[in-house]
């Protein structure tokens, strides 16, 4: 392995596990906050993360981290957000105020759509192997 795919990996693992330990966090302190029982800490910590991600995106520092990071930095939800401000940023410029909701809901729900059609295929697979 040459030194630069050592380096990529490298960042995309450090950054990745960055971010997780970050959403970690945000997780353990929505149960305190919540109770230890919550079923809503983990979405408020998903909303959390999100919040992140965006604010980072909005402030140009998300891209920085997602050229040392490359796949860590966009796999995180926290990815996926700052994916949907860049659409709406960029639709925003170009068409306006509803471009911009248009760019970022296409981008939201393409990945939604593929995960999902993913998870169909994955889900059907294991019920034909079992």
């Amino acid at each position: 392995m040459d030194g630069k795919l050592a380096k990529r990996l490298a960042g995309a693992f450090l950054v990745g596990g960055c971010l997780g330990l970050l959403g970690q966090a945000f997780y353990t302190l929505w149960q305190a906050v919540l109770g230890s029982g919550a079923a809503l800490a983990m979405p408020a910590a998903l909303v959390s993360l999100g919040i992140v991600g965006g604010v980072l995106y909005v402030c140009d520092v998300y891209q920085k981290i997602e050229k040392v990071g490359a796949i860590g930095a966009a796999m995180p939800f926290s990815g996926l957000v700052s994916a949907v401000a860049g659409m709406f940023l960029q639709g925003a410029r170009e068409r306006g105020f509803t471009g911009g909701l248009f760019g970022g809901l296409k981008i939201f729900l393409y990945v939604l759509g593929v995960g999902s059609l993913l998870a169909a295929v994955v889900g059907i697979v294991a019920a034909l192997s079992i």
